[in-house]
């Protein structure tokens, strides 16, 4: 018997761990799990942060690294694939494109492309991605990701979807969709968790580690280590 194919489409390097971590641990366990970077992760201001000279309070290091954007975007994928090698997926499962969109500028035509292309290998794969719901404020390319696969379900291009939300979006998520079924994710392999949310907190200048993602949402990392709750809903 095949198979099944189940892929993850994230907006940036950390959205795989925060958003959707329990749901890739099971869903590796028992399909040949996907999981796709839509972004190159390089406008964040971390980078601007760490060129800035002075100690960090996050890990008591000094900072005064001047990254390229293509530096910094590579960094981050690093912190990247060793989450989602932490959460189960197999090295070659895990897909950083070089046509991926420049940080900040998905938009719903170039997640569709990205989406399409990967349904064309894998034609009845199941498809998981960031919901679109919620406050306007959600980030572009999460948006993005999420309007595209919906508008691809709704075509019938996409056959089973899941949608995930932000833990730390949900109240407003709720609020925007109160008529929508959600329903909480809380995964008993606590410990691929713990080793992936690790990978973003990883601390060694000297080997090239700048702990990027937990510069960037500390507290998000933080709530989830403590709750590993995560919520999922359906497209309709």
């Amino acid at each position: 018997m095949m198979m099944e194919t189940t892929l993850f489409f994230t907006p940036h390097q950390d959205d795989e761990v925060l958003s959707m971590g329990s749901a890739i641990i099971e869903h590796a366990k028992v399909s040949d799990t996907h999981v796709i970077l839509c972004s190159d992760g390089s406008k964040s201001t971390v980078r601007k942060r760490l060129r800035e000279d002075g100690t960090c309070s996050f890990h008591l290091g000094y900072h005064g690294f001047y990254l390229t954007e293509k530096e910094f975007s590579g960094y981050r994928d690093t912190e990247f694939k060793e989450s989602c090698e932490a959460l189960g997926v197999k090295k070659e499962n895990i897909h950083a494109d070089k046509d991926r969109a420049v940080d900040g500028s998905l938009t719903k035509e170039k997640a569709r492309k990205m989406i399409l292309s990967y349904l064309e290998k894998y034609p009845n794969a199941k498809v998981k991605t960031i919901s679109p719901f919620g406050d306007m404020l959600t980030q572009n390319d999460h948006r993005a990701l999420g309007e595209a696969a919906l508008e691809l379900y709704e075509e019938g291009k996409i056959k089973d979807l899941r949608f995930y939300v932000e833990p730390y979006k949900y109240e407003e998520f709720k609020q925007d969709k109160p008529d929508v079924r959600s329903w909480k994710v809380l995964n008993d392999d606590e410990e691929k968790l713990f080793k992936a949310i690790k990978a973003y907190k990883k601390w060694d200048p000297k080997d090239r580690r700048f702990a990027i993602g937990y510069h960037s949402v500390s507290s998000y990392f933080d709530s989830l280590e403590i709750n590993k709750i995560q919520y999922i809903h359906t497209p309709e």
